[in-house]
């Protein structure tokens, strides 16, 4: 949070002045509260406490923000949905989709796409859990053409046990 006060710091009894809050919203979704206290030279009131309160909407929601698939075998496949919506008043374009690693995750589209307001779009997350075992992680990356959300990451996890033999 940034805060400035133009034109100095004293302000003459009965007069007004101006402190000036910048907050960034970037990693908050929904009620965002924030304090600012000012200290004063008024001995009735030494500390004014200001709060901020926001409503944040996010513009590209993602749901789920994390996709575990929970315990696999060794050699299984997966398969999951990752809900995109744009909640804002403008269309969203996501430039990329990318799923890393890929010898892990894949994805049904990952072509270049465009969500207009209030759209929504579905993609299928595939997991091969492979031959190792332990958990293993992974992410998908949508960037899109926002200036302020260039970015969401979706984080993927899934714990793989050996297979047993017959």
């Amino acid at each position: 949070m940034e805060i400035s006060a133009p034109g100095g710091q004293t302000i003459e009894p009965g007069k007004t002045g101006r402190i000036a809050v910048k907050m960034s919203t970037r990693s908050y979704t929904n009620e965002l509260v924030k304090e600012i206290r000012v200290e004063t030279n008024d001995p009735e009131r030494n500390m004014i406490t200001f709060t901020m309160k926001a409503l944040v909407v996010e513009a590209l929601k993602v749901t789920p923000r994390l996709v575990n698939f929970g315990k696999m075998l060794q050699g299984e496949t997966s398969t999951r949905s990752i809900t995109l919506e744009n909640r804002g008043k403008e269309p969203v374009r996501v430039t990329s989709v990318k799923a890393v690693p890929p010898s892990l995750l894949s994805l049904g589209q990952t072509d270049p796409f465009i969500l207009n307001p209030g759209q929504k779009r579905t993609l299928d997350l595939t997991v091969s859990s492979g031959s190792s075992e332990g958990f293993v992680s992974g992410y998908v990356n949508l960037e899109t053409d926002l200036d302020y959300l260039p970015k969401k990451t979706v984080r993927i996890r899934a714990e793989v046990k050996k297979r047993q033999n017959p």
